[in-house]
């Protein structure tokens, strides 16, 4: 029987190490609250006009259509229990052998409330889009 391997995550760090295992050695399973990878190398051209959302989204299920022994779960992690080995879901709980989170990061305001209040993010293709609304609005407003 394959031992089970949780990836949380479908940035880049959760698709390499998938791409770095042997195919059908492991049951793998990748969890993410998202049902496409996001290319953030690119998200300012979004911000910025220069190119459309759907350039830098890929959907994870195409990038591992031919490895069989990958399943994608579209859920919210609600909590990890170490002790059975599960990982308890928006959608229910999965069990593990081995567990990869790679969640990526948050932006630090190193508890400067006026900046986070006044800045915006750009780790999602959803954080681009709304700044590249908020530019062309205040281009509206100037003319």
């Amino acid at each position: 029987m394959k031992k089970k391997v949780v990836v949380i995550g479908g940035g880049f760090a959760g698709l390499q190490f998938i791409r770095n295992l042997k195919p059908n050695m492991f049951d793998v399973m990748l969890i993410d609250k998202l049902n496409h990878h996001q290319f953030q190398p690119l998200f300012y051209q979004v911000a910025t006009s220069q190119i459309e959302p759907s350039s830098i989204s890929f959907p994870l299920r195409k990038i591992f259509q031919k490895r069989k022994d990958v399943l994608i779960r579209l859920a919210k992690v609600l909590a990890i229990d170490n002790e059975s080995k599960q990982v308890k879901t928006s959608i229910g709980s999965f069990d593990y052998d081995y567990l990869v989170i790679a969640t990526g990061c948050r932006t630090n305001y190193f508890g400067n409330e006026a900046i986070r209040k006044h800045t915006y993010r750009l780790k999602t293709t959803y954080q681009a889009i709304n700044i590249r609304n908020s530019i062309l609005e205040n281009f509206e407003k100037l003319l």
